[in-house]
């Protein structure tokens, strides 16, 4: 079933709406992640982990821009990726077995599925979360908009330098970078900036 949008479900104004409720929210800026990080032809994500890795750093950019500037920089990009406010989070994540990590990707993963936006091809190790025809048509649509340019902005941030590693080596630098924040963090703790 279709999730519910207008002025019908409008929260009242004693209880904000909260952005992080809305899986079109999360579900457009995944579109933004594999369209902008992806690996080509095409346009897709090698596993899970490297996926939700690369969308830490989309949440999180203060996480972001920390690790921007450990990181050895081809392109001067200096603040323009940034939030106003390094504590700022587009909504929150939690630490698991390999670092941070949202238990609702499957949620995420089959909304964009069942609107035939990606797929997800198991028969490649690691899987493929790849963008179809219709999702790149979307995630271009997207880039366009104002709206969402920051997170435009934090995923050209991290073509050529994070979108290259692999999972396993955004989850040691995830480690390395932010030992209190994720390293250390209990199981099932949300991260924190």
């Amino acid at each position: 079933m279709p999730h519910k949008i207008g002025s019908r479900v409008v929260p009242p104004l004693h209880r904000p709406w909260d952005p992080d409720d809305s899986p079109d929210f999360h579900a457009a800026r995944l579109l933004l992640l594999i369209h902008l990080c992806g690996q080509q032809p095409g346009s897709y994500i090698a596993g899970r982990t490297k996926f939700a890795k690369l969308d830490f750093f989309l949440r999180y950019p203060g996480f972001l821009e920390r690790a921007h500037t450990a990181l050895p920089q081809t392109v001067p990009l200096g603040d323009a990726f940034l939030a106003q406010d390094s504590t700022e989070v587009e909504a929150p994540m939690v630490r698991y077995r390999y670092g941070p990590w949202d238990h609702r990707y499957r949620q995420f993963l089959a909304f964009l599925i069942s609107r035939e936006l990606v797929t997800v091809t198991t028969s490649h190790k690691p899987e493929r979360i790849k963008l179809k025809a219709a999702g790149r048509k979307a995630a271009e649509r997207l880039a366009r908009t104002p709206q969402f340019q920051p997170l435009v902005r934090r995923c050209a941030a991290m073509q050529g330098n994070l979108a290259t590693m692999t999972g396993t080596q955004l989850k040691d630098l995830i480690y390395e970078l932010f030992p209190d924040e994720v390293g250390n963090a209990p199981f099932r703790q949300e991260i924190q900036p």
